[in-house]
């Protein structure tokens, strides 16, 4: 049986925040997932935009949230060494749209978001090229930027392990007892003690909620599918780039990622079970959605069609500090803008615990996690000397990525180890490029099990799932038909 102080229950970008800060305040904490990696849920799947706060209803927690969350991500993206594009984002439209945007405009004023404003066609079109020509209005909002939501997540946990934190992944809680003022978690194998728990689980928080008879959320689910493109079309969109939303989603986006990237979604689809397939329907739907408001799309650098499910609870977070189990903390619906607001839901559930439930903090010497090298930022003379004192920086795995075998033993020799290829992918983008693995999974399966000492065929891709090694173009795990 392991002793903490706060167990969180749920590695999504939420947990990692919350586990982070508790961290950042000298608090004992113990984070479970139940996957075998950090997020892997909705937080995997998140546009990583970080929105400015204008599309919140008025007076809402999302609202409230929103507007300090996004004020918040620089500083914390700079301790982590975490890039972050500071581009502002547009909604647009023909002239048929500008009383919506004019709505927006004064919700944004409302919620606090600084420097929004309207512009107009020229200035529009200087910004962004590649926006349809019928599109003659934009709400500008400078203060929205982009992160890698994936890579975030990982940043801020490998720093709190750094910290004194502690990971425990594969632990799928079975039970949850309170025995005198403190919660014993189990996963029918191992058991941690705390003084508080917090669910951060999202589509599971009712399952785990039951586990102690608490409360249980009207969940619904919503489905958004993305086409990615690849990184050959530098600056084709430079910023988040909205349509006139509608009252059920923001609708297609056009968007850059940190990486070089763009792609274009989410679509929005209820559903009744957490469905991460992509539907081939959608593609006709993105491209007819998208063409209302960019053209030249050239659809033939498409590398990857993914999806990811958001959990709503009615129309605003919501937070639950139980009354018959005092110390346990449900934080549940954090859809969009989820991402946005986590560093503040974060601040605002651990501030009420040490404010109101005697939560004990301590000042600590904080320790910088280390940040991975990345050979691409170097330069050929500063890499010749890496090369020279290690000679795995200079033997390539990935070749779209340019990424070395030295950076993905930098990796596993990290924090939060990587269990699978998958997990290297998140952290270095290996097999994320033009050609998805079809050249360097091989290799990337090598280096893994040479690092692990495991048979090849051992290394796995994802989960549970075993992975059959073969030729990618002859029925291997990449045909596509």
């Amino acid at each position: 049986m392991q002793k903490t102080s706060v167990v969180i229950l749920g590695a999504g970008i939420v947990g990692a925040f919350v586990f982070n800060t508790l961290t950042q305040r000298g608090v004992k904490a113990i984070l479970l997932e139940k996957g075998e990696d950090v997020c892997l849920g909705a937080s995997k799947a998140n546009s990583g935009i970080i929105h400015a706060g204008y599309d919140c209803a008025k007076d809402t927690l999302k609202a409230k949230f929103n507007v300090l969350g996004n004020k918040m991500f620089p500083k914390i993206a700079k301790r982590l060494g975490e890039k972050i594009l500071d581009c502002g984002s547009l909604v647009v439209g023909d002239e048929n749209g500008l009383e919506t945007l004019k709505t927006l405009l004064e919700r944004g004023i409302y919620n606090g978001v600084k420097n929004i404003r309207i512009i107009e066609k020229d200035e529009l079109h200087a910004l962004e090229p590649n926006l349809n020509d019928n599109i003659c209005f934009g709400l500008f909002s400078p203060d929205a930027k982009i992160i890698s939501p994936y890579t975030f997540c990982i940043s801020l946990c490998e720093e709190a392990i750094v910290n004194g934190g502690k990971l425990l992944l594969n632990f799928d809680a079975t039970s949850i007892k309170k025995i005198d003022n403190r919660f014993e978690i189990s996963n029918g194998n191992d058991t941690i003690t705390a003084e508080f728990v917090i669910n951060c689980t999202a589509e599971n928080v009712n399952s785990v909620n039951s586990l102690i008879d608490e409360k249980q959320f009207d969940i619904s689910l919503v489905k958004g599918e993305y086409m990615l493109f690849d990184n050959s079309q530098p600056g084709f969109v430079s910023r988040p780039i909205f349509p006139i939303p509608t009252e059920k989603s923001k609708g297609i986006v056009a968007c850059p990622t940190t990486h070089g990237n763009f792609f274009l979604g989410p679509t929005a689809k209820d559903v009744s079970t957490y469905d991460t397939s992509f539907s081939y329907d959608s593609i006709n739907e993105i491209k007819s959605k998208s063409s209302l408001i960019i053209k030249n799309v050239n659809y033939k650098k498409v590398i990857k069609l993914y999806a990811g499910v958001r959990v709503k609870v009615g129309d605003d977070f919501e937070f639950d500090f139980s009354e018959k189990n005092k110390g346990f903390v449900t934080i549940a619906g954090i859809c969009s803008p989820g991402l946005s607001s986590a560093p503040a839901i974060a601040k605002f559930v651990v501030d009420k615990l040490v404010n109101e439930q005697n939560l004990k903090t301590k000042k600590v010497k904080l320790k910088k996690r280390k940040v991975y090298t990345n050979i691409l930022n170097l330069s050929p003379q500063k890499l010749n000397v890496l090369i020279k004192k290690n000679k795995d920086y200079g033997e390539i795995v990935c070749n779209c990525e340019t990424l070395s075998k030295g950076e993905v033993l930098e990796v596993l020799r990290g924090p939060i180890s990587p269990l699978t290829t998958d997990g290297v992918k998140r952290r270095l983008r290996a097999t994320m490029g033009h050609c998805q693995g079809s050249f360097c999974y091989s290799t990337l399966v090598k280096v893994m099990s040479e690092f692990y000492k495991l048979p090849e065929e051992k290394i796995i891709m994802r989960g549970k799932q075993s992975l059959v090694l073969s030729d990618i173009k002859e029925g291997g795990i990449y045909e596509n038909d």
